[in-house]
């Protein structure tokens, strides 16, 4: 897509330019497996994700920023918008059809297991979509944006992620910002878990706020679990008990992806305490930047990760490669299956963080004891301890 068709003649990075044109290729990939004859075909959206994990470190970075003076215009346009607002009806649609096949018609083991993660990547991977669409400020664009996450049950997510990650990210507070040391596995059980208790609580303390019960209407918790239920119940409907388990995997994958998101994005990284408890506020250095282009298309840009924390709400298609921000080694869909390998992840990473830290622009938050003796001093004492309300 050029800019041109965007209405824009700046510079423009890759994804501004394409929106959410290969989320929607990758969500179509099960229905084009289907329409290829099965068989193999039913891998198809594995086998892209492998081939793409492959090529992003190859094709490298777009650091692309787009003119100052485009910015209030590249904000307002309503195409970007709507390019977001299609991924719900994609995300419906392959949802339907991925359960209509699994429980309608005769699949062999083979191809069960494939079509099935591939329909879990297809859906999954819209998450960052939504993700998108819950950070707007328009009231139509979040209710999309929760709509999107319904088919992967995830509407808790968004709660979470704007009342207590934003706040809190890059401090002991918030449970999805990774220590130094800290291992991948033991941090998503506690990172999932963790996010759905604090979404409930969130809703709350704000119903209480309110003078209201917590299982007042008004109280979005309730209103995601009568929503999610009743896609559920919808599908049970259609295509009998087995939408069940498969609604599980639908669920399992995504919040998967997204916690080790997390997991990468302010690894290590710890905001100044202020001596009234609180913490300073959140910087370009307290979350890791990438700008590898196919990590970029599949994950809506947010790995230009500092400009979302330090600038939240503004949209994908101006997101900024900030000079000041830390990177990371390599892109996302590299950096995720390294996650997965402890002893890869402290060999491509930890050098990273530690030259980070000798440039003194964080304070080093790290598991008891992981923390080389020199970063240790780095950390003042008391730090971390000390929680505002």
């Amino acid at each position: 897509m050029s800019s041109a068709i965007a209405g824009n003649s700046g510079p423009l990075s890759f994804v501004a330019r394409v929106t959410t044109l290969p989320h929607l290729t990758f969500a179509i990939l099960p229905v084009v497996g289907y329409l290829l004859g099965g068989g193999i075909y039913h891998w198809i959206t594995v086998f892209v994700l492998l081939a793409l994990m492959f090529i992003d470190p190859i094709i490298g970075t777009d650091d692309t920023n787009h003119d100052e003076a485009d910015e209030g215009a590249l904000q307002e346009k309503l195409f970007y918008r709507m390019m977001l607002w299609v991924t719900l009806p994609a995300s419906v649609a392959v949802t339907i059809f991925g359960h209509w096949l699994l429980t309608q018609t005769s699949l062999t083991t083979s191809e069960t297991i494939g079509f099935l993660l591939s329909l879990t990547l297809a859906t999954g991977f819209l998450a960052t979509t939504a993700h998108e669409l819950c950070h707007h400020t328009q009231p139509v664009d979040r209710l999309i944006g929760d709509l999107v996450f319904t088919p992967i049950f995830m509407c808790d997510f968004h709660i979470y992620h704007n009342f207590m990650h934003h706040i809190h990210a890059a401090t002991p507070i918030d449970p999805g910002t990774a220590r130094y040391g800290e291992k991948i596995y033991p941090f998503l059980i506690n990172s999932i878990v963790r996010k759905t208790r604090m979404a409930w609580q969130i809703e709350k303390k704000r119903m209480a706020d309110n003078g209201k019960p917590t299982w007042h209407p008004s109280n979005l918790m309730i209103r995601f679990i009568v929503l999610q239920a009743a896609w559920l119940g919808l599908l049970v409907a259609l295509f009998g008990l087995w939408s069940i388990p498969i609604c599980f995997v639908q669920y399992l994958f995504p919040r998967l992806l997204l916690a080790v998101g997390d997991y990468l994005e302010h690894y290590g990284l710890g905001r100044k305490q202020l001596p009234d408890g609180s913490y300073e506020k959140i910087r370009p250095n307290h979350a890791w930047d990438d700008s590898t282009l196919v990590s970029s298309m599949l994950f809506c840009q947010i790995d230009r990760h500092s400009d979302h924390h330090t600038n939240v709400g503004r949209p994908y298609q101006i997101l900024r490669v900030m000079d000041e921000a830390p990177r990371l080694p390599q892109g996302y869909l590299t950096m995720i299956p390294i996650a997965f390998i402890p002893s890869l992840w402290r060999k491509q990473m930890h050098p990273v963080v530690e030259a980070y830290y000798d440039k003194g622009e964080v304070i080093p938050y790290a598991m008891p004891d992981a923390l080389p003796e020199k970063y240790a001093a780095m950390v003042p004492e008391g730090w971390g301890q000390t929680l505002p309300d």
